[in-house]
């Protein structure tokens, strides 16, 4: 082997070594996750196109929280991987990926939806609960006539009720409720302390609660 082969070789096995070193930039990853951020933010599409494999399906849940339909959510979710894409080299390790992808997610998400409800009030739409439905996408499972209607019934108050909540208290439960997310992912999102987190959700289920004569 010639000595420039080997001394490519050293080199490459130093750079992985430092990757994976627990206090490298990307320390918070699991081993596999960091080799892919290193190799994405030098450059590497194929790498970035892995990253995003795995975070795939609870970047569309994140954007689906904020906009309630999933035509809006792939659009924002792809909106927002073009900027993770330009952003990544700067991508230094303070968060998880994943909670810095989606913190990318979900202000993408949050500019559509400001955008979609400008253009409403210019053209006077009213529709504003049926556009944030949060059960919009969710099919019933129930085969009965009877409880099909019962269940729109149920999911037509509730909706009312989360729609009449302060945005803030209302983006903090639809992150919570989508399951994706622990209150610690949700603050990084939405930049606030957990504790904050963790008082808005328990606030909003209080007042739907109130508000259905729970």
């Amino acid at each position: 082997m010639s000595t420039s082969l080997v001394n490519a070789a050293f080199a490459d096995r130093l750079i992985t070594t430092d990757v994976l070193a627990p206090g490298s930039a990307f320390s918070r990853e699991e081993p596999g996750i960091r080799l892919l951020l290193h190799d994405a933010c030098r450059g590497n599409r194929e790498a970035f196109g892995e990253l995003i494999a795995l975070h795939e399906s609870v970047v569309f849940r994140t954007a689906l929280a904020a906009l309630g339909r999933a035509e809006d959510a792939e659009d924002a979710a792809q909106d927002a991987l073009v900027v993770a894409w330009r952003k990544l080299p700067g991508f230094r390790g303070d968060a998880t990926f994943r909670t810095w992808l989606l913190t990318i997610v979900w202000h993408k998400a949050l500019d559509r939806r400001r955008v979609r409800r400008l253009w409403w009030t210019r053209t006077q739409q009213n529709t504003m609960e049926a556009a944030d439905d949060p059960f919009r996408d969710v099919a019933g499972t129930d085969s009965s006539a009877e409880a099909h209607a019962i269940a729109r019934e149920q999911r037509a108050l509730v909706r009312a009720a989360i729609v009449r909540l302060t945005p803030k208290l209302k983006d903090a439960l639809l992150l919570a409720s989508s399951g994706e997310h622990s209150y610690e992912e949700i603050a990084a999102i939405l930049r606030i302390p957990v504790g904050t987190v963790k008082w808005r959700v328990s606030e909003a289920r209080r007042l739907i609660k109130q508000r259905l004569g729970m």
